[in-house]
């Protein structure tokens, strides 16, 4: 099949576009570009004198249905009495039964915004790697010869970019201060089959604030 590409002004400047990530080093690159985002958006913090740290771990389910787990860090930034901006930080697996394992770490950066009192609406957009493990069964190929072999299972690695979006609630009494929250979350595994696949997750968790 002939690969698609698009066209920059009166030039044919060629982009492999669904095999872009097949590249040798594109892991490299997708990290790079994480970490860029996690240095610009720290600097942005360090001027500010009422941020706050937390930490926490969440429950999260692949599909709705597939168990998993998630490590979750998050940074406030700025905030006023309605408005809070987020760096957020998460790593965590997930067990797609007779399918994958997925183990993922992900940077965020999000927005909290007071609906009543202690209850919030907050969104996060998040760029991440997913690394997948084939799981209920062995993996075979065919060899130049025409021969089929046994792969081995080192996994494959993926991109995975996200949107999540949700409600929080800070429970501020007490020694201990948490905060709970329920957000679905949208993400896609590229590549996937030389495309990419949109997944839907489902994350349940809280968050204690750190002393500073």
């Amino acid at each position: 099949m002939e690969p698609s590409y698009f066209q920059f002004g009166g030039g044919e400047a060629r982009t492999l576009f669904p095999y872009l990530w097949l590249a040798e080093n594109r892991m490299s690159k997708y990290l790079a570009i994480i970490l860029a985002c996690v240095w610009s958006v720290s600097s942005m913090a360090q001027a500010d004198s009422t941020r706050t740290d937390r930490v926490g771990a969440s429950y999260l389910s692949e599909g709705g249905f597939y168990p998993g787990f998630a490590f979750n860090y998050e940074r406030k930034l700025l905030s006023n009495q309605s408005f809070q901006l987020l760096l957020a930080a998460k790593a965590g697996a997930y067990f797609h039964y007779q399918n994958h394992t997925g183990i993922f770490v992900m940077v965020q950066s999000g927005q909290r915004f007071r609906i009543h009192k202690k209850l919030y609406f907050e969104h996060f957009l998040g760029l991440g790697y997913l690394h997948t493990f084939l799981n209920g069964g062995d993996a075979y190929y065919v060899n130049a010869a025409g021969q089929v072999q046994k792969s081995n299972n080192a996994g494959n690695p993926h991109f995975m970019p996200s949107i999540s979006f949700g409600l929080s609630y800070d429970c501020e009494q007490g020694k201990h201060p948490f905060m709970i929250f329920i957000r679905p979350m949208i993400f896609w595994q590229i590549p996937f089959n030389q495309t990419s696949l949109v997944q839907y997750a489902f994350e349940v968790g809280t968050l204690f604030k750190l002393k500073k």
